[in-house]
């Protein structure tokens, strides 16, 4: 298994960050992508790669820290993503919900991320909440990248099938184990072909431990209830999900 979303170097780990580890393993992840999401988060990513064998990072200023963005960060950015452990820019887009960043900002640092993942031939982990629409927009107008995942994905239908027809996949979590969710129908009519999995730890917990600190071993409840989603063997499921990640990769 692929944890395509962690932030394992949040505080959260802290205590325990050796252990976490050692039960992933024992779980059954083989690979991590680690993401930063602000300036401070592209150097603890760095540095969790540098750690832990498993790590691989993706790092970008997430739209809550868009206030932040400036031309220091986009050359730091650059020139992190010639990193050998750097696979990806991310997360980055638009967050209307929580409009921690004026959406100016917001979007502004995002057309610029999307150039820098141009110039880089890097993948791109998005992150989108309540701003589908000017989403769409600023990709129609900057061109989509080329390989792209939806993180986190909760959205509608019509959403999913917009992105995926874009080439794009969607990041499964938690999320879709939870009662009365809709993700589980919406992904019933769309292939695994287009999912990758992830945790987005340490939020967003599967059930049986909905509401306590999420890690990548809590996978396992995601792969199982996507196998009964879609009526396949957790093991061929594992291997098509994994080899998802790696084309996300560009390998």
């Amino acid at each position: 298994m692929i944890d395509s979303h962690a932030h394992l170097h949040h505080a959260d780990f802290d205590g325990d960050r050796d252990a976490v580890f050692e039960r992933l393993r024992d779980a059954g992840v083989t690979r991590i992508l680690e993401v930063g999401i602000d300036r401070p988060g592209l150097d603890a990513a760095l540095a969790l790669a540098a750690r832990y064998p498993e790590v691989r990072a993706a790092v970008g200023c997430h739209p809550h820290e868009a206030r932040r963005w400036d031309a220091a960060f986009a050359a730091d950015l650059r020139a992190a993503a010639a990193e050998e452990p750097v696979v990806a820019i991310g997360e980055i887009g638009l967050d209307f919900y929580r409009d921690h960043s004026p959406r100016d900002a917001q979007e502004r640092a995002f057309r610029e991320q999307l150039a820098v993942a141009r110039e880089t031939g890097s993948p791109v982990v998005f992150h989108v909440r309540a701003a589908e629409a000017d989403f769409l927009r600023v990709l129609d107008e900057e061109g989509d990248p080329t390989r792209a995942v939806l993180h986190a994905f909760s959205h509608d239908a019509a959403f999913a099938r917009e992105c995926v027809g874009r080439g794009f996949w969607l990041g499964v979590g938690g999320m879709v184990t939870f009662p009365g969710s809709r993700l589980p129908g919406v992904l019933a009519d769309l292939s695994p072909d287009c999912v990758l999995l992830e945790t987005d730890c340490p939020w967003l917990s599967p059930v049986p431990h909905r509401g306590k600190r999420n890690e990548p071993a809590r996978l396992i409840h995601v792969l199982a209830r996507l196998a009964e989603l879609w009526r396949l063997p957790a093991s061929e499921l594992e291997a098509r999900l994994d080899a998802n990640f790696e084309r996300f990769c560009g390998r």
